[in-house]
C-alpha cells in the first residue's frame, strides 16, 4: 500500500498542537506504516525549499494564524501542492490568541516591542522589517503581516479540527479520517468541523435555573463561586452557550467558567456579537421596565476588557476583526 504524503505546517503558534499530535502515542507508530511525514520542522529540520521541492501532497495541515509574510508564502504553497488542507487548532481556525494583537496595528506593535519599552536598548531604532546583515549574510526577519489572520483569510480550507488544542478525541477522529484516507482512499468530507456543533452548554452538569437573571458582573476572585450553580445565573461570564463542547468541560469540572479556547460552533457567524447580545437580554431583566438606559450602561461596564473576554481567541475572525480608525 502507498503511504500518503502529509505537511504539517507551522504559523503563528505555540506549540501546543504540535504537541497534541505527537500524543497520539502509540498510534504515532501506527501511522508511520499509513502516513509519510514530508515536512514538520518543529521536530525536523525541515527547511522551506523541502516543501517547495515536493510534487504533491494528499494532506497539508496548518499549524497556527497567519502573522509573518512568511506564513502567507507557506499557506499558499501548502495550498497549491495539498489535495485537503486542514486548519487545526484555534489559532489556524480562528486567529487565536494571537489575533488580540489586531487591536493595534502593525508599525504600533513594533514601535512598542523594539523601541518604547522601558529594557530596550535600541539608539539607532532598528526595526525588523529593514534589512541586516552580518558577514555578508542576509539574516532579514519575516516581516509582519498587516494583521494577523485565520488560515481561511488567506487560503481555501476543506477540515477544521478545532480546540486549543485540540483534544484526545478530536484528534483520534481526525486520525481515523486519515488511516481511512490512507488505506482506502475515502474521500475526505470539505467542510467537515471536528468536533461538531454541540456547545458547551449542553454538556454543562450545572443547574440551570429556568430564567436567569443578572443582577452585576462578577470576576472569579471577587467572591465564593456555587459550584453546582450556572456560572452566569451567578453573574460570572462564561463563554459555554456560544463555545463548542470539545474540551469535556475541563474548566468548568474545577469551577472556573469558560473562556472559549476551542471556538464556536460553525453556524455562529460572530462570537462576540451573538453573546453579548444574550447577556445584555439577561441583566436585571426582572426589573426591565424599572432599568434606565444609564443604569443598564453602568452593569455591563462592569465586564472587564470585553474584547478580550468575548473575542479572546476569535478575534481577528470576527466582522469587527481589527483596529479601527478614532472616528
Amino acid at each position: 500500500m502507498e503511504k500518503i504524503k502529509v505537511a504539517i505546517v507551522p504559523g503563528a503558534a505555540c506549540g501546543g498542537c504540535d504537541v497534541a499530535l505527537a500524543n497520539l502515542g502509540e498510534k504515532l507508530l501506527e501511522a508511520t506504516e499509513l502516513i509519510d511525514i514530508v515536512f514538520w520542522p518543529t521536530v525536523a529540520d525541515f527547511k522551506i525549499e523541502d516543501l517547495e521541492a515536493v510534487q504533491s501532497i494528499d494532506v497539508g495541515i496548518f499549524l497556527g494564524s497567519i502573522r509573518l509574510e512568511d506564513h502567507v508564502k507557506k499557506a499558499k504553497l501548502l495550498r497549491e501542492k495539498a489535495k485537503y488542507v486542514v486548519a487545526f487548532g484555534t489559532c489556524a481556525i480562528y486567529g487565536g490568541l494571537f489575533g488580540l494583537g489586531n487591536l493595534a496595528t502593525r508599525e504600533e506593535i513594533l514601535k512598542k516591542v523594539y523601541l518604547d519599552t522601558p529594557s530596550t536598548d535600541n539608539p539607532e531604532e532598528k526595526l525588523p522589517a529593514q534589512k541586516v546583515k552580518i558577514d555578508g549574510v542576509d539574516i532579514t526577519p519575516p516581516a509582519l503581516t498587516e494583521w494577523n489572520m485565520p488560515l481561511n483569510k488567506v487560503i481555501n480550507v476543506d477540515l477544521y479540527v478545532q480546540g486549543c488544542p485540540p483534544i484526545k478525541d478530536s484528534i483520534n477522529h481526525f486520525y481515523e479520517i486519515l488511516a481511512s484516507y490512507a488505506s482506502e482512499r475515502k474521500p475526505i468530507e470539505k467542510g467537515l468541523t471536528i468536533p461538531g456543533v454541540k456547545t458547551l452548554c449542553d454538556i454543562c452538569p450545572r443547574e440551570k435555573p429556568e430564567k436567569i437573571v443578572i443582577k452585576s458582573f462578577k470576576r472569579v476572585h471577587e467572591g465564593k463561586i456555587d459550584e453546582n450553580l450556572c456560572f452566569l445565573a451567578q453573574g460570572i461570564i462564561c463563554l459555554g452557550p456560544i463555545t463548542v463542547a470539545g474540551c469535556g468541560a475541563a474548566c468548568i469540572s474545577v469551577n472556573m467558567p469558560c473562556r472559549g479556547c476551542f471556538g464556536p460552533p460553525p453556524d455562529i457567524l460572530d462570537r462576540a456579537g451573538k453573546f453579548i447580545s444574550t447577556i445584555a437580554s439577561l441583566v436585571k431583566i426582572d426589573k426591565e421596565k424599572e432599568l434606565s438606559d444609564e443604569e443598564l450602561i453602568r452593569i455591563v461596564q462592569e465586564i472587564a476588557d470585553p474584547v478580550g473576554t468575548f473575542h479572546r481567541f476569535t478575534f481577528s475572525s470576527g466582522i469587527i476583526d481589527k483596529k479601527q480608525e478614532d472616528v
